[in-house]
């Protein structure tokens, strides 16, 4: 067996026992079912999440594929739908967009500034993300395809 072969060997396992560890190794326990820490970590990195159908978009500020919220901010409720997606949205002006990490409880707060795209990522359940629009002005955020 050559040097290589050994290397090459040495590295599949490394592999192997990291990917084992981390199905089987999770906090608070869970089935197999459930990706683990590294799993997950190569979904985030590699895998590409579809956008959101904007059929699957509601909000009581939403005009046709804009959002105008005024004087605060405005909820804007993602359907349940199986897998995760991502809600892209292009700010014209300062604003922050407020949503729960997938499958957590944690709130991840990004702000935009004009001209940007915002994305947020959603999982299968419902989703309420904050638009937030400081002081007495109005912001207009329209919803972004990928590209």
């Amino acid at each position: 067996m050559t040097r290589q072969t050994k290397i090459v060997i040495a590295a599949l396992v490394v592999i192997t026992a990291m990917f084992a560890g981390s199905a089987a190794q999770r906090p608070g326990g869970g089935s197999l079912k459930e990706p683990g820490a590294l799993v997950e970590w190569f979904g985030a990195k590699f895998a590409k999440t579809p956008d959101a159908d904007p059929a699957d978009l509601s909000a009581p500020c939403r005009s046709g594929d804009t959002f105008v919220v005024r004087d605060g901010s405005c909820v804007l409720r993602v359907a349940a739908r199986q897998g995760r997606r991502t809600v892209r949205l292009r700010a014209d002006s300062d604003v922050g967009v407020q949503a729960p990490a997938p499958g957590q409880d944690t709130l991840v707060r990004s702000d935009a500034k004009a001209g940007d795209t915002v994305s947020v990522t959603v999982g299968d359940a419902a989703t309420d993300i904050d638009l937030i629009c400081a002081g007495e002005r109005t912001c207009v955020l329209t919803i972004a395809k990928k590209g």
